[in-house]
């Protein structure tokens, strides 16, 4: 395993503990502004590396796809 991988995987996993014991702290308002923050950067991500190729093999129905998969996502983390 190449060296680079092993460094990011130690980076995010103390970020990710680092934001757990950091949200106790937080009110709601932040998390919630966070959280739309992360929310954000995966479409993103999604948009920029994933989306331009199932596009080219979905056509069409990827759109009505990533849409309806982030509103379920949305409604499950809202009565969650």
């Amino acid at each position: 395993m190449s060296l680079i991988w092993v460094a990011t995987a130690v980076l995010l996993t103390l970020a990710t503990l680092g934001g757990w014991l950091l949200s106790s702290a937080l009110g709601p308002l932040a998390l919630a502004g966070l959280q739309a923050f992360a929310g954000g950067a995966v479409l993103a991500s999604i948009a920029a590396t994933t989306i331009p190729e199932a596009f080219r093999e979905g056509a069409p129905w990827i759109a009505f796809a990533t849409g309806a998969g982030f509103l379920l996502a949305f409604f499950l983390s809202t009565i969650g």
